[in-house]
Formats: C-alpha cells, structure tokens, sequence
C-alpha cells in the first residue's frame, strides 16, 4: 500500500520522509520503512503531510538529537529515504520479509541514492545495513535511533566512532 491508499498525498517523493528531507550531495539517511497499516488508520495527521513524519515518534527524536550532536546538522539538512518505501502491514514494529525489503531497495533506494549522490550514506539499523550492502550500496551501518537497547549516550558514542570522531560532546 501507499501513503495515499490513507488519505496523503505523497506522489512527488519516493518516501514521505525525504519531503522534509532532501538536500542533496551530503548526508543521505536510510531506514527500513516509513510507517504501517495500524498507524495509518487513525487518520491523516497535518504534521506528517506537512513534514512528512512524525516528530514525535521515538525514532525521530532520537535522530534528530544524535544528528545535532554528533554531526553538527539538522534533519531537514540531510536526504532521508526509506528502503522500504511501501506501507507495511500489521503495526509499527511488524517485520518485513527480506526478500521484499531486498527487492524494493533495488528497485527504489538504490537508484534514488545514485541520483541524489551523497558524499556520506548512513543506514540506520539492521535490516537497511544489510540490504545496503547487499545491493553493492557503501555505506556507515548505525544501529537503529530508537534500539532499546542503547541509552541516547551509547548511540551518542557509537555514531561519533563510526562516523570519525565529529561529536561537540
């Protein structure tokens, strides 16, 4: 499904993230999805049609804090896209079968990220990294903003090493 099957209108982007994101030859983010079924159902948010995601979700706080710190920009001086830029069924933390994330990252992301031809491509958890690498996109592996399994401290740390040491902190 798409975002307009939910009442968006989002045809000029592949993602809807990249609305509110799309400056091109610099950093481009890439995550899994953009958003699911569930989600969608309880109607459109003028936020999200306007910026094209929800600020306060977990993952976009998260982002947008470890890019300020650890890079020293803001969302919307990045390109972010989603490899997967389809909306998947059941809710936020549904799976998608690889075959099918494989399959859009080829069609969609790779093709995207060759036009958009960014000097630096972050993908930002487990799903994106691997497939990245796969379909033969370089790229910096970052696990997800909103992993659990890191305090915004310890993603802080592993940013700034596997970016290069640029962290104001």
């Amino acid at each position: 499904m798409q975002p307009e099957d939910f009442g968006y209108d989002f045809r000029e982007w592949v993602s809807p993230y990249t609305k509110g994101a799309h400056v091109m030859g610099h950093f481009a983010l890439v995550l899994q999805d953009w958003s699911s079924e569930d989600t969608l159902k309880a109607g459109v948010n003028p936020d999200v049609q306007e910026l094209g995601r929800t600020r306060s979700l977990r993952t976009n706080i998260r982002l947008e804090r470890l890019l300020c710190s650890v890079l020293g920009i803001s969302f919307e001086e990045t390109y972010a896209t989603n490899i997967f830029p389809f909306i998947k069924p059941g809710g936020i933390s549904a799976s998608i079968p690889k075959r099918d994330v494989l399959q859009a990252a080829l069609a969609f992301a790779k093709l995207e990220l060759e036009i958009v031809n960014p000097t630096q491509i972050l993908a930002l958890g487990k799903m994106p990294s691997i497939v990245m690498k796969e379909i033969g996109v370089q790229c910096v592996c970052l696990p997800h903003p909103a992993h659990r399994g890191y305090s915004f401290e310890e993603h802080q740390r592993i940013w700034d090493r596997l970016l290069g040491g640029h962290s104001s902190v």
